[in-house]
């Protein structure tokens, strides 16, 4: 048996030959990714499963400390049902319960960045950087998205309509509904100004910066992301 596990495919590459091809010689199974927003659901959904259920905020609080990590998300729900009897779970409960074994990806700190969370955005920074990540690459992951929001700024003040231009970008999905708010909520100047800040922090990152303006990059890192968030 021949098993083939592929990251989650755009709707372009869905309708390529090969794509068709092993669709055609293979069991092809889809599984959707649950994106941060539907976790919360997708929690509650289980949790009624086994007959018990939670408040938002005990739901929000376990959604918070599994992201990224539906496994462990599966486990601290059914470790709940271990622990408590059927019928509503208190906050306490749920904290006390609850481990963090979230798994942050470094390419979704653009949804949060885009979304304005800046809550969510510290948790992803301080996780990424306890888990070891490579600071360059966290980097230039918001980088880009700063750099295509710039562009795309740029485009819609030139008379350009704003759904073209995502297309353009080839941007689609959950990710596309989060642009247009955030272009909306964004300036020019605020997007112009941020990446100038991601040039200072690459210098930073690569020790080219006096010792003046020497400092924490992944502070400095997490201060554009707020900036881009809070905007």
């Amino acid at each position: 048996m021949t098993l083939i596990a592929l990251p989650k495919l755009d709707w372009q590459t869905q309708k390529s030959a090969w794509v068709t091809a092993l669709q055609q010689a293979a069991v092809y199974i889809d599984i959707p990714l649950v994106e941060r927003a539907q976790l919360p659901a997708w929690i509650g959904a289980r949790l009624a499963a086994q007959g018990q259920s939670a408040d938002r905020q005990s739901i929000d609080f376990i959604a918070d400390r599994v992201e990224g990590n539906l496994l462990a998300a599966h486990q601290e729900i059914q470790k709940l049902a271990l622990l408590h009897p059927e019928g509503k779970l208190s906050f306490e409960q749920v904290q006390d319960a609850v481990l963090n074994v979230a798994r942050y990806d470094v390419f979704k700190l653009n949804e949060a960045m885009l979304s304005g969370d800046a809550a969510r955005l510290v948790r992803m920074i301080e996780g990424l950087k306890g888990e070891g990540e490579a600071l360059p690459l966290v980097l230039w992951a918001m980088a880009e998205e700063i750099r295509t929001l710039l562009k795309i700024k740029a485009g819609a003040a030139q008379g350009k309509a704003i759904g073209m231009l995502l297309k353009e970008y080839r941007i689609w999905g959950p990710r596309e509904r989060l642009m247009e708010p955030a272009l909306r909520r964004l300036k020019l100047s605020t997007l112009e100004g941020a990446l100038q800040e991601a040039a200072q922090i690459d210098k930073m990152v690569k020790g080219l910066r006096a010792k003046a303006f020497a400092g924490d990059a992944w502070d400095a890192l997490l201060q554009l992301g707020l900036r881009v968030a809070r905007s």
